[in-house]
């Protein structure tokens, strides 16, 4: 019997969409062309944090982050969640937007610590240059490649189909209608798409005949090794620095993972087809920004790196819900690089455009592809994106 429901990509998204498709009673199956979760999800920093300028999105983020600490309750996995707390250094040109971002996040629903002695949360950081500092104690981050596979063992578990190894050359449209999907050469039919394919969207949604404001950019993140000084206790994000970094216990005890935030440049990539080793140059770029904030790393040393790719969108937000056009596809894409972190809500968001769940922290219309058209693009107090 062929399902009703074909998703197209096994990250986090695609995982999550799947699975909450299934469980509300639609027929799954889901398709991966390498491994689950080990493009651009396995590939991300997998920070937890609730710290976004619109209301939904943090309501979506506080949902996110409650599934990821209550997973094993949920889907009867290995926990996946480190509860570390999250940290953000201000400076003093946005410090008074992330005051009133702060007080806002309250009334939806964060628990939030004004930072008054940062030594006690951040031993030996250097506080100049930062006017103001917040902390989520309830924060941290994931095993993003686990999360995954945990949503998928699910799916699995209650009949659901998801297989590894299968590359979707094209979606099959005729009449404006979505038929399925084309794999090795063959048609397996369905009455939705649902295209979660991260950097390999666009190209996929062109077989469609839609076109989408989607643009693939490389990131990089680096690994030092810090021992014998202690990597950072928690999560943090620096603003002032421009730099995140968090503990990386899955490369051993004493480890770092490091990256830049904006501004910075964006090296433009063929999915298929881009550099996968760490820069030279940014691994002593992202040292400097890490060093100069925290002297008693002075001597880590380099111990790898990770390089993926972020599907960006003009407002650095995803693309949500039926296409419109052609009927049948629904999109679930344009991660931007921050939405791991809010994959189980985006994932039940998705769902919900086909099955009409409702949810509380948002709805799929917010990130309806059509909002680019009809000027409703969602702003940012910080990065690319400002109102």
């Amino acid at each position: 019997m062929s399902p009703t429901a074909i998703v197209v990509g096994g990250g986090i998204i695609g995982a999550v969409s799947a699975w909450a498709l299934h469980r509300d009673g639609v027929e799954t199956l889901l398709l991966e062309a390498g491994r689950f979760g080990e493009e651009s999800t396995g590939k991300s920093a997998a920070i937890v944090r609730c710290h976004y300028s619109n209301p939904e999105v943090v309501r979506m983020a506080v949902h996110s982050r409650h599934e990821l600490a209550t997973l094993p309750l949920v889907l009867e996995c290995e926990p996946v969640f480190h509860r570390t707390g999250w940290l953000f250094l201000v400076d003093e040109a946005d410090a008074e937007v992330a005051m009133e971002n702060a007080e806002m996040q309250e009334e939806e629903g964060v628990d939030l610590v004004d930072v008054e002695d940062l030594q006690e949360v951040l031993p030996g950081v250097d506080e100049e240059g930062i006017a103001y500092a917040v902390h989520e104690p309830n924060s941290g981050f994931a095993d993003p490649v686990a999360t995954t596979l945990a949503y998928v063992e699910e799916l699995r578990r209650f009949g659901g189909d998801a297989r590894e190894g299968t590359r979707v050359e094209s979606i099959v449209v005729e009449a404006g209608k979505v038929q399925g999907v084309r794999v090795g050469g063959e048609l397996h039919p369905c009455e939705t798409v649902v295209l979660a394919a991260g950097p390999w969207s666009g190209a996929l949604a062109r077989t469609a005949g839609l076109e989408l404001p989607v643009e693939i950019v490389r990131e990089q993140d680096v690994v030092f090794a810090t021992a014998p000084e202690p990597t950072v206790p928690c999560a943090v994000s620096s603003q002032v620095d421009r730099v995140y970094l968090r503990p990386a216990p899955e490369y051993g005890e004493g480890h770092l993972l490091a990256g830049r935030g904006f501004p910075k440049d964006y090296e433009h990539v063929d999915p298929d087809a881009y550099d996968t080793s760490v820069d030279a140059e940014f691994e002593e770029d992202v040292r400097g920004r890490v060093t100069r904030r925290l002297p008693r790393l002075g001597g880590m040393s380099y111990a790898g790196g990770r390089v993926g790719m972020y599907d960006v969108t003009p407002d650095w937000h995803p693309i949500l819900g039926p296409a419109g056009e052609p009927e049948g596809l629904v999109l679930a894409c344009g991660g931007s690089g921050h939405c791991f972190k809010l994959g189980p809500a985006i994932g039940e968001l998705v769902a919900s455009s086909l099955t009409r769940r409702k949810h509380r922290f948002a709805e799929w219309q917010t990130f309806a592809l059509s909002r680019f058209a009809e000027g409703r693009e969602l702003r940012s107090t910080y990065g690319g994106n400002r109102g």
